[in-house]
């Protein structure tokens, strides 16, 4: 890359073109009505274009990607007053920061029938330092009223001229015009890649003749021109990956280079390259490789244990507990494994290769694996790029199985990842052999049984105890809420604060610490339900704990997966004991259904028999992952188990 820039330094004289003349604002931007087009947004972007390009800074001394976007919002309501609040995120790259210029910003407003315009002032604008790879520039509009129409325009300017700057043209709101412009020298050639399931409503390409000047001579330029209409808003919703994966987007990446004597340079590399990068490098392969950190401990660690995997549970569970993750991701170690064993302390590189390498000492196979946080998007599996993952996992290989460890997380058992982690696939990275890609999933599932043994008093207080066993990413969660308090004490408290339909009288918890076993919650309870007797009528829903009501699929379509990290099970055993006298007068039917291909079944049974009422409920959702096409039968599944849910038992007393 040093090469790259000393060549363009000496050869490229850029032309900076200026973006697309917006429309003239009119009346009709303020009368027009176009929250009909969607009744849920809070704001609207009226027209947007960007525009980016390589130019020469001479004050910088190099080339420099510049980009300059400007966009037209128009705000309906206070909620969509956000849109005024702006933040540039700006990044490092190696020693240099990218940097914004020409930042200009209007507000907008019809008053008495004609436009009035509020500029913002210079001194509205102010950098913030977030962390040392990361600074911000943020600004906010003035005059924000409902119907105000603002006009933001900037310029970025950024040393990486390996990626040109990504353009989303989705969103959180609707757009009714979105428009980028690529400027591309004829001597780069870039992959370029179109997410989201939207089209494009027209594209371009332009050749630019004798646009930058190289050698003395004129090279030619290519304009690729995109252009998307009336673009509906991304909406998000429970049980989805990052947004990243599915919004409309298109992305840059620099494939090779051409210098003036037509030499050509590649920086696509293939995973071989960064297969044998990795393991040069001192803060990755150099950690794999320092067993003598964990010579004088392993012993301890697997004194008495005669197999494998109980070598690997003990090994697991004193790395887990004896080096504390920082909070920071990262693919390379940050103090190493000696130092993060000394400290007691590390980024994620730091614990999970220092877990490899102590497993590695055992003698037990171990190799890491390169991953992206759920948040981050699904690495690209059309060609490599590291900058993709932002972890390293440890997989392990035991009795001709693969096990998926991380001991960052404190309260997850072994062989389990948590929902932060399962992001589609990793790669994992052997020394002797091309690296290859592993899918990140739980095998087991994510289950909850309730059994609830209560008993009715005559005057409708309905006393009794919930006992709750969970296992998989359930009690992992349950696990880790329990000990985000300082004590029980302090949980079962706050939990008597928050339930408002009962009275939490104590909470006891089994395996709380024992990772590796379902999680058990006892909780005695008290619950008032005179109010639900009238005269000799008791009307009754005996599901008091962790009913559904409401839908987490709301969309009408979804265009992407639902996934829920793992296949999912809950079920409920209730057995209520009534006074004498109490007879069933009205209840739900008994139900079962299920999806095509038993992806999804429910069950619900009741029965009333020597003044007991028994009812059993079982909910399984055997995929981990359903397509868009199964979203609307899943939906209604959801829905018809809310409305079963909803139904209530009616009893008489004779």
């Amino acid at each position: 890359m040093k090469r790259l820039f000393a060549v363009l330094f000496l050869y490229f004289a850029a032309h900076f073109v200026h973006a697309q003349e917006f429309p003239k604002l009119s009346l009709s931007d303020f009368t027009t009505d176009h929250q009909k087009i969607d009744t849920a947004a809070n704001a609207i972007v009226l027209y947007e274009v960007g525009r980016t390009e390589l130019e020469y800074i001479e004050s910088e001394s190099a080339l420099m990607v510049v980009h300059h976007r400007k966009v037209r919002y128009k705000i309906f309501n206070k909620d969509g007053a956000k849109y005024a609040n702006v933040e540039l995120p700006l990044y490092r790259y190696g020693s240099k920061f990218e940097f914004t210029r020409d930042i200009e910003a209007s507000t907008f407003n019809l008053v008495n029938g004609k436009i009035e315009e509020t500029e913002m002032q210079k001194s509205a604008v102010f950098n913030e330092k977030s962390h040392e790879y990361l600074q911000k520039v943020k600004f906010t509009l003035p005059n924000i009223k409902d119907n105000s129409i603002l006009e933001i325009s900037y310029k970025t300017y950024s040393p990486g001229i390996n990626t040109y700057k990504k353009w989303e043209f989705q969103t959180d709101i609707p757009k009714l015009y979105s428009e980028y412009v690529a400027i591309i020298p004829a001597s780069f050639e870039y992959n370029v890649t179109l997410k989201g399931h939207l089209p494009l409503s027209d594209s371009k390409s332009t050749l630019l003749s004798k646009y930058f000047l190289l050698g003395g001579v004129r090279n030619d330029c290519s304009k690729m021109q995109y252009i998307m209409k009336d673009i509906p808003a991304f909406k998000e919703e429970s049980y989805m990956l990052a947004r990243v994966n599915y919004i409309s987007a298109i992305t840059f990446e620099l494939e090779s280079y051409i210098n003036n004597i037509g030499a050509r340079t590649n920086y696509t590399r293939t995973w071989e390259n960064i297969d044998t990068e990795l393991m040069n490098e001192k803060n990755f392969g150099g950690q794999l490789k320092n067993r003598s950190a964990f010579k004088e401990v392993v012993p301890g660690i697997i004194d008495g244990k005669s197999s494998n995997m109980d070598k690997a549970k003990a090994i697991y569970d004193y790395v887990q507990k004896n080096i504390q993750w920082n909070n920071v991701g990262g693919l390379y170690a940050e103090n190493g494994v000696k130092k993060s064993m000394e400290t007691k302390r590390g980024n994620i590189a730091d614990v999970n290769l220092s877990l490899i390498a102590a497993m590695r000492a055992a003698e037990i196979e171990a190799y890491p694996v390169l991953f992206a946080t759920r948040d981050r998007g699904i690495p690209s599996y059309i060609h490599p790029v590291l900058a993709d993952f932002n972890g390293v996992l440890c997989l392990v290989k035991i009795d001709g199985k693969d096990y998926l460890l991380d001991a960052t997380e404190k309260n997850l058992p072994f062989g389990q990842l948590s929902i932060r982690s399962i992001n589609d696939r990793g790669r994992v990275i052997y020394e002797k052999r091309k690296s290859d890609w592993v899918q990140l999933a739980n095998d087991i599932p994510s289950k909850a049984t309730y059994n609830i043994l209560a008993q009715l008093s005559p005057e409708g207080k309905l006393i009794g105890t919930i006992r709750i066993q969970r296992s998989g990413l359930r009690a992992f969660d349950k696990r880790r809420e329990v000990n985000s308090f300082p004590s029980i004490e302090e949980y079962e408290e706050h939990r008597a604060e928050n339930s408002a339909s009962m009275k939490i009288v104590k909470i006891k918890f089994e395996n709380l610490e024992e990772y590796n076993n379902d999680l058990i919650e006892l909780i005695d309870f008290e619950l008032d339900a005179s109010r639900n007797m009238q005269g000799n009528q008791f009307v009754f829903n005996p599901l008091i704990y962790d009913r559904m009501t409401k839908n987490p699929f709301l969309l009408e379509e979804r265009n992407y997966h639902v996934d829920f990290g793992a296949s999912l099970v809950d079920s409920h055993q209730i057995n209520i004991k009534f006074p004498e006298g109490y007879q069933v007068s009205n209840s739900p039917k008994n139900t079962a259904m299920a999806l095509p291909e038993n992806a999804a079944r429910y069950t619900f049974r009741s029965a009333f028999e020597d003044n007991t009422l028994m009812l059993q409920q079982s909910l399984s959702l055997n995929h981990p992952i359903y397509t868009p096409e199964e979203y609307f039968h899943l939906k209604e599944f959801f829905s018809r188990i809310i409305e079963q849910q909803a139904s209530t038992f009616h009893f008489k007393k004779i």
